[in-house]
């Protein structure tokens, strides 16, 4: 709307309603005419005009679909609607819209947006800046990117993010799902937390879940994942292969929205900041690949990419993740999997991604920039 009125657009011309001020409710469909009605009735000019609708949190109010098509089709009107709630699953929206839709999707912020909120220049030329850079990146590894917990205590950080967690538990799976097990898709949730950025087995969590007691099919876990996916909570990056058989038989690594949640829900000892690292990498990507987009992969010699982005079908990027390479044997081995990764994926150029170190190391006409995520992060949005 800002910039609607900076491009010289009259501010008469944008209706804005926010459908979560406890004022307006309860609101249906027949009284979204009404209020349409009422604005040309004070603008009657514009009838001759674009104007500009802004709708939040549009999914509290039932059939709102049929009145958002209608004025789509008659009306010379922008739309714009935005919900937080899982019933606004873009997939749905543009069913219920019928293809007349573009989805944008929203993330916790990325650590370039953690530096806007924090104030903190990414100036890398001067040794003061960059220690402040620096110090962001230290904050953002545990604090993570929800923006309500970006400027409170640790305890209180703690108890927003659990509450999350319970939010997405009991509104956006059990009720949404009408899911009975509830014992069983909280332990699944927070197995998957305690889990983050490692490779998921349906058919190892069944086994370990029946031994103590809990009793389901393997098809509802593979809903359960499903949802957790459709709903945001997780991404699941599958291996990357050709064949679709693969694809299937292969475990899947997981990765929590927002690495803030494992921090505030998992005991410290069951997670490493190696995992989180990997996290944030994988959250930045998603900014700028989908999720069909991003895989990892495995050499025939059995080492491990953590991540290969493609483009229509090409690969585009391999991306590897580790938060330190000062023992010998692990970088031994992390720059023979890379270098392994491009020869076989035809590149000449692949990244490795630290928590502090820089080099750039070349071997046999190919380059490996290793980087250190806060300067790798903000060049990716540049």
């Amino acid at each position: 709307m800002t910039q609607l009125i900076d491009e010289g657009i009259a501010k008469e011309r944008i209706l804005f309603m926010n459908f979560e001020d406890e004022r307006l409710l309860p609101f249906d469909s027949n009284q979204l005419t009404l209020l349409l009605n009422c604005y040309y009735e004070l603008y009657p000019s514009f009838k001759d005009n674009k104007i500009y609708i802004f709708f939040d949190e549009i999914q509290n109010i039932d059939n709102w679909e049929r009145f958002i098509r209608r004025i789509h089709e008659s009306e010379n009107i922008q739309i714009n609607l935005t919900g937080s709630s899982s019933n606004l699953l873009s997939q749905e929206i543009a069913t219920a819209l019928r293809g007349r839709t573009l989805s944008f999707e929203i993330f916790p912020f990325s650590f370039n947006e953690f530096l806007s909120f924090k104030k903190v220049t990414p100036n890398f030329k001067s040794s003061k800046d960059r220690s402040h850079v620096v110090h962001a990146f230290e904050d953002y590894l545990i604090r993570g990117g929800f923006p309500e917990v970006l400027d409170c205590s640790e305890s209180l950080r703690i108890r927003i993010l659990q509450d999350y967690f319970n939010m997405i538990l009991y509104r956006d799976l059990i009720e949404r799902y009408d899911i009975r097990n509830n014992s069983l898709i909280k332990y699944l949730l927070k197995f998957l937390l305690a889990s983050n950025a490692n490779p998921f087995s349906v058919n190892k969590f069944v086994n370990d879940s029946k031994s103590q007691g809990y009793r389901f099919s393997k098809d509802s876990i593979h809903n359960y994942i499903s949802y957790l996916q459709d709903g945001y909570f997780f991404s699941f990056v599958p291996i990357l292969s050709e064949s679709l058989r693969k694809r299937q038989v292969n475990h899947k690594k997981i990765y929590a929205v927002d690495h803030g949640l494992v921090t505030a829900t998992v005991a410290t000892r069951s997670y490493n900041t190696g995992r989180l690292l990997e996290t944030m990498v994988h959250n930045h990507l998603r900014i700028q690949y989908s999720r069909e987009q991003i895989f990892y992969y495995k050499t025939r010699s059995g080492f491990e990419i953590d991540f290969v982005t493609m483009n229509r079908g090409s690969v585009n990027s391999i991306i590897q993740v580790c938060e330190n390479l000062t023992d010998p044997a692990t970088r031994e081995r992390e720059i023979r999997a890379i270098v392994q990764g491009m020869e076989e994926l035809g590149l000449s150029e692949s990244t490795i991604i630290t928590r502090s170190e820089k080099e750039l190391y070349q071997s046999n006409n190919k380059r490996i920039y290793i980087v250190p995520f806060w300067q790798w992060a903000i060049d990716f949005n540049n």
